[in-house]
C-alpha cells in the first residue's frame, strides 16, 4: 500500500515536471550524443547521454551528473536541459539514468552508477574530454548518490561493501545541490529515505554506511560544493548539517545557502528546475567556479 501511495505521488510529480520542461528552451549550440548503453542488458535505464559545445576543438573539463527523484522517479531526461546548460558553459557532460526503487534499492543504484562510470572511463577518448579534470554533481537523491559515488571511487573497502565495479576515474571536486546526505539519522525525512534502502538493510554490511558521517570515514572525499535555499524544505537541514560536518573534519568545502530572492523563497533544487533563470545561473556559475579552483592547469613552456 505504501509503495502505491509513493508511486502515485511521483506520477503526479511527473505531470508537473512534464509541464515545466515544456516551457523551457534548450540552449543552442550544444551537440548531443544520446542513449549509449553502458550495460548491454537492454534495460531502459542503463543508458547515458553525452553533451558538449558544437564545434569544440579542445578537450573540455568533464561533469558527470546524477539526477534526483527520491530514488524512485526520473531518468536522464529530467535533467537534460540543466545538463545542456552546463555543456554550453564549456563542459563535456555525461547524463545518466539508473534503475529505480522498488525494482532496486540504493545499493543497486550505486552499482549501476559505477558501471556507468566504468563505461565513461573506457570511452573518454571518443569525446572532447580532459581526463585530468572530471567532476561529479547531483541533486536531491542524486546528491546522495553523487556523494556516495565520489567516495566509492576513492575507497576499495567501500566498493567491496557495496559490491560495485571499480572505475579508473577520480573526481577533482563534487557538487551537491540540495542533497540528501543522511538516509537513516532519525530525522523526519529518514522515514521516507529508509524505505529506499530495503526492509533488511540493517542486516546488511552496507547498511552501516548510509549516512555521510559514517561514509566519510572510509576514504577521502574530494573538495565539495553544497547548495541549498530557504525554500528547500526537503533537504536544507541535511545540507547544512553535511557542510558543518565537513568543516568540522577540516574538509575543503563551500556552502551556498540562498535566502529569499526578490521576496520569494527559492525551492528545492531550483537550479535544476529552472536553469535558464538569472538566479539559477548565478548558482550554477558559483559551482563551476568552485570546480575551476580544483582544476589541474595545463602548464605551458
Amino acid at each position: 500500500m505504501l509503495n502505491k501511495i509513493l508511486a502515485a505521488f511521483w506520477q503526479n510529480t511527473k505531470k508537473q515536471d512534464d509541464k515545466r520542461i515544456a516551457t523551457l528552451t534548450p540552449p543552442e549550440g550544444v551537440f548531443e550524443s544520446v542513449n549509449h548503453e553502458y550495460l548491454s542488458d537492454g534495460h531502459i535505464y542503463h543508458k547515458v547521454d553525452v553533451y558538449y559545445p558544437e564545434g569544440t576543438t579542445e578537450k573540455l573539463p568533464v561533469i558527470v551528473d546524477i539526477h534526483g527523484g527520491g530514488f524512485m522517479y526520473g531518468d536522464k531526461e529530467l535533467n537534460k536541459i540543466y545538463n545542456l546548460t552546463l555543456a554550453k558553459k564549456g563542459y563535456t557532460v555525461f547524463n545518466m539514468s539508473y534503475r529505480l526503487y522498488p525494482e532496486v534499492t540504493m545499493k543497486q543504484q550505486l552499482q549501476d552508477i559505477m558501471e556507468c562510470l566504468k563505461w565513461i572511463s573506457e570511452n573518454l577518448d571518443r569525446f572532447p574530454c580532459d581526463k585530468d579534470n572530471i567532476f561529479v554533481t547531483g541533486d536531491s537523491a542524486g546528491g546522495m548518490l553523487s556523494f556516495m559515488t565520489a567516495m566509492l571511487t576513492e575507497s576499495a573497502d567501500l566498493r567491496s561493501i557495496y559490491e560495485t565495479a571499480d572505475a579508473p576515474i577520480r573526481f577533482n571536486a563534487v557538487g551537491l545541490t540540495c542533497p540528501v546526505l543522511f538516509m537513516d539519522d532519525g530525522s523526519f525525512s529518514s522515514h521516507y529515505t529508509k524505505i529506499m534502502l530495503g526492509k533488511d538493510y540493517k542486516n546488511q554490511r552496507w547498511g552501516k554506511f548510509v549516512n555521510m558521517d559514517e561514509v566519510i570515514k572510509m576514504g577521502t572525499l574530494p573538495p565539495t560544493f553544497l547548495l541549498t535555499a530557504s525554500g528547500d524544505i526537503l533537504t536544507r537541514a541535511q545540507t547544512r548539517k553535511g557542510a558543518a560536518l565537513l568543516r568540522e573534519k577540516g574538509h575543503p568545502c563551500q556552502l551556498m545557502d540562498f535566502e529569499k530572492y526578490e521576496g520569494t523563497d527559492l525551492p528545492h533544487v531550483f537550479p535544476v528546475l529552472h536553469p535558464e533563470s538569472e538566479i539559477s545561473n548565478r548558482a550554477i556559475d558559483e559551482m563551476l567556479h568552485f570546480f575551476n579552483k580544483y582544476s589541474k592547469k595545463v602548464e605551458t613552456v
